[in-house]
């Protein structure tokens, strides 16, 4: 019965379609993270016996779904980012959930290459798997480890081996529970050799993962704290263009609310609130910010020579300049068009996208004795840039907190909030410090130490949200140190198996021929 189902010409491509939507219906925002334990095992079910070239196509299928249903919201964000037509904005969905897709293609690719000359598929899909997704660039990356985000005792590893290694963990599961289907339904027998390694291997990182948040819960415990209030106007993109007064008002009128009632040591505003400077140091005016009596730090665009920066500062309770950070990671075709520089008329076919200056500078900000590290918009979906912030700049000290100041409403009333949140959380397990994120229309939130949300606020809604963070101090973990040897590792044995198996492949021709 199986065989007739399996080699019906038309079942791979089915599968490889079930494994997409599996894919992002497992991925977080529509959070059934239980899926995406097994959104490979059909797709397992596909190439077998697939040539590599084939094999990659299947993949590209399961790919294109899966980033596809999963990225739908970026139809949005060409239209709001760029001013796109509709039928251009699904082009642009198309062309980003192909180039994403290549992901699962060329891991399709790899592991029928390595996997045909006689290497277990358990240990080659995490691996090559863990390579892919570690050196093929994305616009927006979405770390398959990201969907296990509720899930704290399995993503506590992440301090050593960050977001790559819960994505080696899920597809290691993903690749035994095909075995185990593979085995049984072939030989009537049970791999237990297989189902005992997964066993100790998930009892390992359970394990794990209790020690590290008792150890977390015990440095909060002790920690010095800071109590924050965070923003949020419910306004969106077009508001800032349309009726900045009144927006910046709202955000005075409610944190001058939120001072007088929790009393906070420092307020947050989001990016993109219209505030514009043209220099970095001295006093604003009181009256500017609404004469709060707190230090606050706020989103603002920051006019140089040459050029404009998407920038946040940071001022004391007098208004005085304590310091300020320019966004690094921009958006293509929102912040800057890619060859734009080069052929500047490409910016006349695209009148809605900016043309912000990258920032330069990884230094912390410094709030009294307290050090705090600060990123804009989606730099805190970027493990390695974050990790560079977390250096602690020129003095090297460790910032005690991590603050991200972003703008969601470009993805409207969309999944793609919780993905962002979901994503920057792992910032706070492989730094282990509190991250505090405020935007526009949600979701601001608190992120404990161990990667939790603590609070958070809802999806289009006016709120502020108040909450004392730790600030804990010393030094990195293991991977603030070590980055992602994971990713490294794994694409160190994969390009070497597959060079192995070219090398074997031509001796068997040469072999023949002779």
């Amino acid at each position: 019965m199986l065989n007739s189902i399996t080699s019906h010409p038309l079942f791979p491509w089915i599968a490889a379609v079930a494994s997409g939507i599996l894919l992002f219906l497992g991925y977080a925002g529509f959070d059934q993270f239980y899926l995406e334990w097994i959104f490979l095992v059909p797709l397992f079910w596909a190439l077998r016996d697939a040539r590599p070239g084939r094999a990659f196509l299947i993949g590209w299928v399961a790919g294109i779904v899966g980033h596809g249903g999963g990225f739908y919201w970026v139809i949005d964000m060409f239209k709001q980012f760029a001013g796109a037509p509709l039928p251009f904005a699904l082009v642009g969905l198309a062309l980003l959930a192909a180039a994403n897709g290549i992901v699962v293609a060329a891991w399709a690719w790899g592991i029928r290459v390595i996997a045909a000359r006689g290497w277990q598929v358990i240990w080659v899909a995490p691996v090559v798997w863990t390579a892919m997704e570690k050196f093929w660039p994305e616009v927006f990356p979405n770390y398959l480890g990201a969907s296990q985000y509720r899930l704290s005792h399995l993503t506590q590893i992440a301090d050593f081996a960050g977001i790559l290694g819960v994505s080696f963990l899920v597809v290691y599961i993903n690749a035994t529970l095909y075995w185990v289907t593979a085995c049984w339904f072939e030989d009537r027998r049970l791999p237990w050799r297989a189902l005992s390694a997964l066993a100790l291997s998930l009892l390992f990182v359970l394990g794990y993962g209790e020690v590290r948040l008792k150890e977390v819960a015990r440095q909060v415990a002790t920690a010095q704290t800071l109590k924050v209030g965070l923003v949020q106007t419910n306004r969106g993109a077009a508001d800032l263009h349309i009726d900045s007064d009144t927006v910046l008002q709202e955000h005075r009128e409610m944190s001058r609310t939120l001072v007088e009632k929790q009393r906070p040591d420092l307020v947050v505003w989001p990016e993109g609130v219209p505030v514009s400077l043209s220099f970095r140091e001295g006093v604003l005016p009181i009256a500017a910010l609404g004469d709060l009596g707190t230090p606050l730090l706020f989103g603002a665009c920051l006019r140089v020579a040459g050029g404009i920066c998407n920038s946040a500062f940071l001022v004391d309770a007098s208004g005085r300049i304590l310091g300020s950070y320019d966004k690094t990671v921009l958006v293509p075709f929102g912040e800057y068009i890619p060859f734009g520089d080069t052929f500047p008329s490409l910016y006349s076919w695209s009148p809605y996208s900016s043309r912000f200056w990258r920032g330069q500078s990884e230094e912390p900000l410094r709030l009294g004795n307290r050090v705090l590290s600060l990123s804009i918009c989606y730099e805190d979906i970027f493990p390695l840039h974050i990790r560079k912030l977390m250096a602690g700049g020129k003095e090297r000290r460790v910032p005690e907190a991590m603050f991200n100041l972003t703008n969601d409403s470009w993805y409207g009333n969309s999944t793609e909030p919780v993905q962002h949140l979901a994503l920057a959380s792992f910032r706070s397990i492989e730094n282990r410090r509190s991250l505090v994120r405020v935007t526009n229309t949600g979701i601001s939130a608190f992120v404990d130490p161990a990667g939790r949300i603590v609070k958070s606020t809802g999806i289009w809604t006016k709120e502020v949200l108040v909450d004392k963070i730790p600030l804990l101090q010393g030094g990195g973990t293991p991977y603030s140190v070590a980055g992602d040897w994971i990713g490294w590792l794994c694409a160190l044995l994969t390009a070497s198996a597959i060079t192995s198996a070219y090398v074997s492949m031509r001796r068997q021709r040469e072999a023949e021929k002779g």
